[in-house]
């Protein structure tokens, strides 16, 4: 790689940056198809409170091209953006933006196709499933209207906030009326698996089980699921991508359930979060 005068930026924004693992596939990918002297990406590390001043810099940065926007900013940095696809709009959500010539910038929300085909590419199949999501943000709102538009038949989203969870519950049944979604919080949903557990009841409740929450990413963290409810699912998933092979992931396995990582979902999006930020140059 030589950097110049002439390279062009893109950047990872989030917060903390130190686990991201989307600087060295992005780097790996820009090599692999000759670009390393075009674009170098680079991790930010942007809390909450500074994301607009980073943002407003950005706009008038005339070699930035584009970023990868990851946790905590997926939600809140739509507000802070000039134009947002539709797709974002109506998730409430973005992943990936861009900045055109006139310093402008288009955020796009990738995470829940890049979920979904990862499924599909390990041979996990979405139509017809019942599925639970533990989280209510970005990346699980991506991930629950992918869902739906591939078929899921009836999906559970377990939250610590029930009303984080009524929302994104109402937005995908506004799209999609016919959906089937119900929303409970962590308490309700503690309850249940007590009730489910004296009923001795060895029947998989769930075809996929998804942790689409930060809990995992620190040692400290609790479980998105209770050993209970891991033993009444076909399938495990993570969306956390570092650690690797999370507690979660770990404790599954050890149940005989079977299990998928969170980097299948960043593997693959990652073509398409870089055609996104390098849109422009190509136009």
């Amino acid at each position: 790689m030589t950097i110049s005068g002439q390279t062009r930026i893109l950047a990872l924004i989030g917060d903390p940056v130190v686990q991201a693992k989307t600087p060295t596939l992005i780097n790996k990918l820009l090599h692999a198809q000759g670009q390393q002297d075009d674009y170098v990406l680079i991790p930010m590390q942007v809390s909450s409170s500074h994301l607009q001043e980073v943002l407003t810099g950005l706009h008038h940065m005339q070699n930035f091209c584009g970023a990868v926007i990851t946790m905590p900013h997926k939600m809140a940095i739509c507000a802070l953006l000039d134009f947002l696809t539709d797709e974002a709009q109506a998730i409430g959500a973005v992943n990936v933006i861009y900045r055109d010539i006139a310093g402008k910038l288009y955020g796009h929300i990738l995470d829940g196709e890049g979920f979904v085909n990862g499924l599909l590419a390990a041979g996990h199949s979405v139509q017809g499933s019942h599925c639970i999501l533990r989280g209510a943000g970005g990346a699980a709102s991506a991930i629950g209207f992918a869902l739906a538009r591939h078929g899921c038949q009836s999906l559970q989203i377990y939250n610590r906030s029930l009303k984080k969870a009524e929302l994104l519950k109402a937005q995908l049944q506004a799209v999609y009326p016919a959906f089937e979604v119900t929303a409970v919080s962590a308490e309700q949903h503690i309850l249940d698996l007590f009730t489910q557990e004296e009923n001795k009841s060895s029947q998989k409740r769930f075809d996929i089980a998804i942790n689409a929450s930060s809990l995992g990413m620190q040692a400290q963290d609790a479980l998105p699921f209770s050993a209970a409810l891991i033993k009444r699912c076909k399938l495990v998933a993570e969306c956390v991508i570092a650690p690797e092979h999370t507690a979660l992931l770990q404790l599954s396995h050890s149940l005989g359930v079977k299990t998928h990582l969170g980097l299948n979902m960043l593997n693959s999006q990652l073509a398409l979060m870089l055609e996104f930020m390098t849109r422009q140059d190509t136009k």
